[in-house]
């Protein structure tokens, strides 16, 4: 049984301060979407049927990411869900092909395997990440072909009030992402950074908070944008165009740093290093 373990997610917890069927999502989270999926289309194959998402939050994410690939089927867990949550949401993304569960299910609708596990800024919610990993690369609905994708927030030292009031226990290098997934017999396909152009402004927001500890309680999340449509497509723009750069160093062997990270994986084969 996938137990439940212990995390804020971010999406959740802001649904839950901005209770609002007009919540708006905040640019960020629209740009780490056009991340997630470019990296997704360098790995999803056209067998690909069902996706699951854990720790899916408010579903925004399945809901865009399948106007991309409409015939496929979409698998949403997050124990923060009550009852009432996933009846709103159900409804809410009702034309997504999206189906809402508390814990992890054994099958949905006959699709018995997940093609692929979207872990989106979930593991550092959670105290022993490797041990939720190594339980999730054993659930039923997960074999040896099921990619992992997974990002979280990069840098310890970039730790501040905004992670403690999301509940993280940890931020990560890729390196230690790289040995939390090995050391949960995961197997390593690609990994990276992005967003660098958002490592300046948190790192005067650590400095600051050195200096001026913030109170908990006056700390907000970006759960429900108010900066207006023009505004987040001009940011949500910047982002983008701020990955597609990093990218492109890549080619040339420049990995520029981020304020987050992502690394895709599989589960190891018997016999692997």
């Amino acid at each position: 049984m996938f137990a439940k373990f212990n995390r804020s997610n971010m999406d959740i917890k802001e649904f839950t301060t901005e209770v609002s069927g007009q919540k708006q999502n905040h640019p960020w989270e629209h740009a780490r979407f056009q991340v997630v999926l470019d990296i997704l289309k360098r790995h999803l194959t056209p067998h690909y049927h069902a996706i699951l998402d854990v720790g899916c939050g408010d579903g925004f994410f399945l809901e865009k990411l399948s106007n991309h690939y409409k015939k496929m089927r979409f698998v949403a867990v997050d124990t923060a869900f009550d009852d009432s949550m996933i009846d709103f949401f159900s409804d809410k993304y009702k034309q997504a092909n999206v189906a809402f569960f508390k814990s992890m299910p054994h099958s949905v609708d006959g699709v018995s395997g997940a093609d692929a596990v979207l872990l989106l800024d979930v593991i550092e919610h959670i105290e022993d990440d490797v041990a939720f990993l190594k339980q999730l690369a054993s659930e039923p609905m997960v074999d040896h072909d099921t990619l992992f994708m997974i990002t979280v927030p990069a840098y310890q030292k970039l730790f501040c009030s905004h992670d403690v009031w999301l509940g993280h226990y940890r931020r990560y290098t890729t390196t230690l992402l790289k040995n939390h997934t090995q050391e949960a017999g995961l197997e390593i396909i690609e990994s990276g950074y992005f967003f660098n152009s958002l490592l300046y402004p948190r790192f005067l927001q650590t400095l600051k908070e050195k200096l001026i500890r913030p109170k908990i309680d006056n700390v907000t999340g970006i759960g429900d944008w108010k900066g207006g449509s023009t505004a987040a497509k001009i940011m949500k723009s910047i982002l983008v165009a701020d990955y597609r750069i990093s990218r492109f160093f890549r080619i040339f062997g420049i990995k520029l740093p981020g304020l987050s990270c992502y690394i895709v994986c599989k589960k190891r084969t018997s016999g692997a290093n």
